[in-house]
């Protein structure tokens, strides 16, 4: 049989490519409008075997929504008890028209996908909320058109040091069986250090420093908007407060805001630098008892921002009536007295309330880290539903552990230098 020319030869043929593999399936071949089928058994066989095998080859793939998934503000390491901790949030919105429940949460050490930190089981209902409440998701599903906040707060492995985090995700659509788990990977970030290293605020001791990331209405979770963007002002505010060596916050009658231990203290600048902005129009009741409910908006009392670099603000705040040193555009040197301890706005005890942020705004700008070069580490609360009528548990020194550029622990006593 003579061969056919190859100008009379017309072959229909389709390339399938699945990942690295590339087929090339023919369909027919055509010489002068004669169709000639050239598909043996063999590769008709083969090809089957490939529509089974591989239905993503020939029907496409089948995609599921995902949730968005994003950081609003990176964070900064800071060392706590010797050890590198960062606190953060994912911020999570569900676009899709179907339900999903969250089932685990990992952070991984980029790129030998070191674990870090993990997010499972009854976790959930403890770090995970509705945005804007402190209500947990029921059942941590979060339904269709929801948002809610992952609150985040580990220590660093040493492993993980300078190496970039990234987030995977698992969650299945509880209405939706045929669906199975679904991962993917969220944001990654690089952390790094701090670089806010203050003075001691107050002088001597002992001090609590008085906070708690698992705090329902800690300053750690409760979101502040402003300008037409949300923002955690106290993400690692300090509320400092004083006792005597037995724990008692008063000495005489303790409704009397006179006799609290603290009250009228002197308050110091951190670090060299220009009053922002005062308040000293709030007023202070003669009792604790007789202390006015103060609205979010006037929750700092009477305060003094002070600026320390280009875009790092200290925020003192409940200070006392009368007692702010300072006013606007005034330089201060590191340790000068700008005011006294005091008992006004939101509070319901005499304490300063110190936290570091980006702007000149007590409520409307991002609570960021800091250290303090030195302190004397002398004992805990284990319990701080105690404060104030027991001791505090002891460091294993007489004489306490001295810390360098730290943030105390959650509910620390410390001695300033």
């Amino acid at each position: 049989m003579n061969s056919p020319k190859k100008d009379n030869l017309k072959t229909n043929f389709k390339v399938y490519s699945y990942r690295n593999l590339s087929i090339l399936v023919i369909i027919n071949s055509t010489k002068t409008g004669e169709t000639i089928n050239v598909m043996a058994p063999r590769i008709k066989r083969l090809c089957l075997e490939l529509f089974i095998l591989l239905p993503g080859i020939f029907f496409g793939q089948e995609y599921v929504q995902t949730p968005d998934v994003h950081i609003k503000h990176l964070p900064e390491i800071v060392t706590i008890n010797g050890k590198p901790t960062v606190y953060y949030e994912l911020h999570i919105a569900n676009f899709s028209d179907t339900p999903v429940k969250f089932t685990r949460l990992d952070v991984q050490g980029l790129p030998d996908s070191i674990p870090v930190f993990s997010v499972t089981g009854d976790e959930w209902q403890f770090r995970h909320k509705a945005a804007g409440t402190e209500k947990p998701l029921p059942d941590n599903v979060l339904p269709p058109g929801g948002a809610s906040v992952i609150f985040m707060e580990f220590t660093l492995p040493p492993a993980t040091k300078d190496k970039t985090l990234v987030h995977h995700l698992q969650f299945i659509h509880p209405e939706n069986a045929e669906i199975k788990t679904v991962s993917f990977a969220g944001p990654v970030l690089e952390p790094h250090k701090t670089t806010v290293v203050l003075g001691p605020p107050l002088r001597d001791g002992p001090w609590t420093a008085i906070y708690s990331p698992d705090w329902e209405r800690g300053h750690r979770r409760v979101f502040y908007t402003e300008g037409g963007k949300v923002r955690i002002p106290g993400r690692f505010a300090i509320d400092f407060m004083q006792t005597d060596s037995k724990g008692k916050l008063a000495k005489g009658d303790e409704d009397l805001v006179k006799n609290r231990y603290g009250y009228g203290a002197d308050i110091l600048a951190v670090a060299d630098g220009t009053v922002a902005s005062a308040r000293d129009d709030f007023m202070e009741s003669a009792t604790i008892s007789g202390h006015p409910r103060y609205p979010s908006g006037k929750a700092t009392g009477n305060y003094v921002s002070l600026k320390i670099s280009g875009d790092r603000y200290v925020f003192y705040e409940h200070l006392k009536p009368g007692s702010i040193r300072v006013r606007p555009g005034q330089k201060v040197k590191k340790g000068e007295v700008i005011a006294s301890l005091g008992f006004t706005g939101q509070s319901t005890d005499p304490h300063l309330h110190l936290h570091v942020a980006d702007s000149d705004s007590p409520l409307g700008a991002e609570g960021l880290p800091f250290l303090f070069e030195q302190f004397t580490l002398l004992g805990s609360y284990k319990d701080f539903s105690r404060f104030g009528e027991m001791p505090w548990t002891p460091v294993n020194r007489d004489s306490g552990q001295e810390k360098h550029r730290e943030r105390p622990a959650p509910n620390t006593v410390i001695r300033f230098h």
